[in-house]
């Protein structure tokens, strides 16, 4: 009985000894392990002499894990497993769910108080079987881990589980202690959201509906980007402006940042945070963290603090530990949660968090096709690797979707395990997961839910396993053929190692005719293996999505392959399924803030014809320039800040037209799907033309800019010198490299220009 086989994982805290099992059966296995099984049979042939036990006290969590067990138990067996609560004369077996006096009777040495939250123990005792844990979710999460780790059950998405059956159910004797690394787990996608799904699948983040019977949840108040409702602009700009940033000599808060080395702004937050309190006693962090922009304060006091700090992590962590230590006494219990995000990412030289203090880390500026570890993110490697060495309580907030396409191709599912790994080998406590959180039918968004659920249980899982058993679990006959897909996108990316951040677009380099052609053929064999069935059919479709958002977005810029590959679908009858398709898959969203309709719209194909080469490019040979056509930009805000209009001027019958009552970068053009503009000296133009009503001011800019290097080129045209028609202005004479993109904007000048049109970009090889 000393060579006993134990379900448990490296990553998690077990505790395995030989124990007085009753009555036993023993089976010598293939490998040679010896298994040792209870009797009787937990049930067989419909029927079971188990009772669900419960504690007189038992929690709304604990009931709820006893009424689960008994449904998906009847599921696997046909038999019935009634729940009864203590006291109780039945001389058993039990299954005793939480803690009872039946417990302390069978097991005096387990005291379920001493046990974490979510930490829990399944252990078999002669013929009956514990499931117990610490309040709130240990119980519950007891439950999930018998039924997931030893009994194969799997809740895939909302409705979509594979419960196997079994005529006869037994169990081996076990004994394991099991406790999380990460103490806060959020797969943040719209199918994390259900409550029963994110219960089931063991996670407990700030989002998901999940409540006293799933045992609560990770409770944030404010979550993210709170300065500004902690020190509102609206109540006390006009009369105090030295609580907002100081910038170029003068105190600014429109998108900007407070000044973290104010004595007033300190108590101001500080009774903020105690309001909020009140407001939500149950929150058991708070988040006093920096706006969504630059604008940090350049005073004296907080200039002379980043530079000694040698960071401006510096004055923020100053600040954020002040408003810690002043509530700790008032609220012991509570966490101050601040994050290290693009311009504070970088940590300080001496001060350092304190133990009630939760620094979240920003992965944005990363390539996420790449391992977060690796080379081309060296960078933030070496922040997290500083950050663990001061900080206590370090969270991560890291992006698993391309937030201007949530339904664009995006291969990334070969780098969740190594990053998950990766954080919690440096100490990190607790992980976020941003991926489309607005609506379903995002690129594998139910996939990509359950396996980050999965990894962020335990990172150290056999992620190639977890891939196959949901593509066969949720697609049915067609993952063998989904499966190739996704393999020839992951190597596609793996061979070009290219740049994959979070902005990535439809010009994005592995997203190439023969890619497109691929994929076509590995979908058509998915939904012809699965056609009689309706509810397979759909999520293959579902799952192609994708694929038809690539053709739609890139239009002429995706060639067929004569003789190869001619597209399935294209024009007006792609836009058309495309959207049929969408609709009936639930999707409400393409991308983060955008409305479908107005996202859908843009996607409609509109006549276009042969572009003549500029007056540049006359007598070139091809290879000697680049056409960049508008069905190559981006489009921030689309159908607000800029659209694609008819336009007969323009060098095809197509622009972009932006109104003039905003400034923002609203057209741009990523350069990583031109390669063959990287590493050389180009000439590179824009041609643009305006409604012009009057000559002051600024027209519009335009220019180029590098994401990683931080630096580019700005240009403005002035009112006063606008021409009529189209005019091509020199952008500038450089070398771009993945990282750039072009870019085209108005100038909020809506009384002299009311709006704009980009025709092209194009870019001419200098001479040598």
């Amino acid at each position: 009985m000393r060579n006993i086989v134990l379900a448990a994982t490296c990553m998690l805290a077990v505790v395995g000894c030989a124990r007085n099992a009753g009555e036993v059966e023993s089976e010598i296995h293939s490998g040679g392990e010896i298994e040792v099984r209870m009797t009787p049979p937990m049930a067989s042939d419909g029927k079971t002499v188990y009772t669900i036990l419960l504690g007189a006290d038992a929690t709304e969590a604990e009931k709820h894990a006893a009424d689960e067990l008994a449904y998906f138990l009847s599921r696997m067996t046909g038999a019935k497993f009634p729940v009864v609560t203590e006291p109780i004369s039945s001389a058993g077996p039990f299954i005793l769910v939480g803690p009872s006096v039946k417990l302390k009777e069978i097991e005096p040495g387990l005291n379920t108080a001493s046990l974490g939250g979510e930490e829990y123990v399944i252990r078999t005792k002669d013929r009956d079987l514990i499931l117990a844990g610490g309040r709130p979710r240990g119980t519950l999460y007891a439950v999930y881990g018998l039924l997931e780790d030893h009994m194969g059950c799997r809740w895939f998405a909302p409705g979509v589980d594979r419960i196997p059956h079994r005529k006869t159910l037994e169990l081996p004797f076990l004994d394991e202690q099991v406790k999380p690394k990460l103490e806060y787990r959020e797969s943040f996608w719209f199918t994390g959201f259900d409550g029963d799904w994110a219960a089931r699948n063991r996670t407990n983040g700030h989002r998901p509906l999940l409540t006293d019977r799933h045992g609560g949840k990770t409770v944030y108040k404010g979550f993210v980007h709170t300065f500004y409702n902690l020190v509102p602009p609206a109540e006390f700009a006009a009369t105090h402006p030295e609580y907002y940033s100081e910038i170029g000599g003068k105190r600014v808060w429109g998108n900007n940042q407070l000044c973290l080395t104010s004595e007033e702004v300190l108590n101001l937050v500080v009774e903020r945070v105690r309001k909020w309190m009140k407001e939500t006693p149950d929150a058991t962090i708070i988040s006093v963290s920096q706006n969504d922009c630059h604008g940090r304060c350049e005073c004296a006091k907080c200039k002379a603090l980043e530079q000694a700090e040698g960071s401006p992590s510096g004055p923020l962590l100053h600040f954020v530990n002040k408003v810690a230590e002043r509530l700790e006494p008032e609220f012991p219990d509570l966490a101050i949660d601040t994050l290290a995000y693009q311009y504070t990412r970088k940590p300080p030289l001496n001060v350092k968090p304190r133990k009630n203090v939760i620094v979240r880390l920003c992965s944005i500026e990363c390539s996420f096709a790449q391992p977060l570890e690796g080379e081309k993110n060296a960078k933030f490697g070496d922040d997290i690797r500083g950050w663990s060495k001061i900080c206590d309580r370090l969270y991560v907030w890291d992006y698993t979707t391309t937030f201007s396409h949530y339904i664009l191709p995006f291969p990334n599912l070969r780098v969740l395990k190594p990053n998950l790994v990766f954080f919690v080998e440096n100490g990190v406590k607790g992980v976020f997961e941003q991926g489309n959180y607005h609506s379903t039918g995002g690129e594998f968004e139910e996939l990509k839910a359950w396996m980050l659920a999965k990894l962020l249980w335990n990172p150290y899982q056999d992620d190639d396993a977890l891939l196959n058993e949901f593509l066969k679990g949720y697609y049915g006959a067609a993952a063998p053929h989904i499966r190739d897909y996704i393999d020839m996108l992951h190597d596609k990316v793996g061979e070009l190692n290219c740049n994959t951040p979070i902005w990535a677009d439809p010009n994005a380099p592995y997203l190439t005719s023969e890619t497109i052609a691929k994929a076509e053929e590995f979908f058509d064999k998915a939904e012809q293996s699965v056609a009689a069935d309706s509810d397979l059919l759909l999520r293959v479709k579902t799952a192609r999505l994708p694929v038809y958002y690539v053709m739609l977005c890139r239009g002429k810029g995706l060639r067929p392959l004569p003789g190869q590959w001619e597209p399935s679908l294209s024009g007006v009858a792609l836009y058309e399924y495309f959207v049929k398709t969408a609709k009936e898959a639930g999707v409400t969203h393409l991308r983060e803030g955008g409305d479908f309709d107005a996202c859908v719209a843009a996607l409609k194909p509109m006549p276009r014809r042969d572009a003549p080469p500029p007056a540049e490019c006359a007598g070139l040979k091809p290879e000697q320039w680049v056409e960049i056509q508008d069905d190559m930009f981006s489009i921030a805000q689309d159908g607000i800040w800029g659209s694609r209009v008819a336009d007969d001027a323009a060098s095809d019958g197509v622009a972009v037209r932006m109104p003039c009552d905003h400034k923002e970068w609203a057209v741009q053009c990523r350069l990583a799907g031109l390669p063959q503009l990287h590493g050389k000296k180009w000439r590179v133009y824009v041609s643009i033309r305006a409604r012009k009503t009057g000559n002051d001011g600024d027209a519009f800019t335009f220019g180029w800019w590098d994401s990683e290097a931080r630096t580019g080129k700005n240009n403005a045209v002035k009112s006063a010198e606008l021409k009529d028609g189209y005019q091509t202005y020199l952008l500038d004479i450089f070398a771009p490299n993945e990282n750039v993109y072009l870019w085209a904007a108005p100038a909020a000048n809506t009384g002299n220009v009311p709006e704009i049109w980009v025709d092209r970009f194009w870019a001419v090889a200098e001479k040598e």
